[in-house]
C-alpha cells in the first residue's frame, strides 16, 4: 500500500530519518486514548516503520517512549498538550493536531474534523505570515511524498 512512499524514502536526501526508531504499538495506543481518537492509518504506518524524520530544520512529529514524552519537543502528544494549555489556541483551533513545524513561516497539521472513510485526516498548511490555512494533502502518505518532492 505504501510502496511508492517507501521507495522515495530510500532515495531522498531532503528527508533525514533514522532506521530502527519506530514507535511501539502500545505507545500509539496510549496517545490515541488520551487524544480520544485513532490516528490516521498512513501516519500509524509511518510511526511503526520509521517513526522519526527531520526536514528543513524541523521534525515531523512522532510518538516517543512514554518516559521521554514530557521532555521531547518532537513528540506529537507533548506538543498537543502544550497547545491545549492555551485557552485562545483551543478556541481558535479546536480540531488542529500539529504534525510538522519546519524552521519557516508555515506549519502543517491534521484537521481532526475531516476523517474520511479510510480513517485519514486532511493535512492543512498554515501560512503564519498571512494567517491563511489551505489544504495541503488528503493523507499523511500524500503529505510526506509531496514534501519530499518539493524539497528534493
Amino acid at each position: 500500500m505504501y510502496e511508492r512512499l517507501a521507495e522515495k524514502l530510500k532515495t531522498t536526501s531532503a528527508l533525514k530519518w533514522f532506521p530502527g526508531h519506530g514507535a511501539e504499538e502500545s505507545w500509539i495506543a496510549e496517545v490515541e486514548e488520551e487524544l480520544g481518537f485513532r490516528l490516521p492509518p498512513s501516519y500509524r504506518w509511518w510511526l511503526v516503520h520509521y517513526g522519526n524524520a527531520q526536514l528543513s530544520g524541523g521534525y515531523i512529529l512522532t510518538i516517543d517512549a512514554p518516559e521521554h514524552r514530557e521532555y521531547y519537543d518532537g513528540d506529537l502528544l507533548y506538543i498537543h498538550r502544550l497547545n491545549k494549555a492555551e485557552e485562545w489556541w483551543v478556541c481558535r483551533f479546536p480540531h488542529r493536531l500539529d504534525l510538522f513545524v519546519p524552521d519557516s513561516d508555515e506549519l502543517y497539521f491534521f484537521d481532526t474534523s475531516t476523517r474520511d472513510k479510510q480513517g485519514e485526516f486532511l493535512i492543512m498548511c498554515y501560512d503564519l505570515m498571512n494567517d491563511l490555512i489551505d489544504k495541503y494533502a488528503s493523507t499523511f502518505a500524500e503529505f510526506l511524498e509531496r514534501l519530499i518532492d518539493e524539497r528534493s
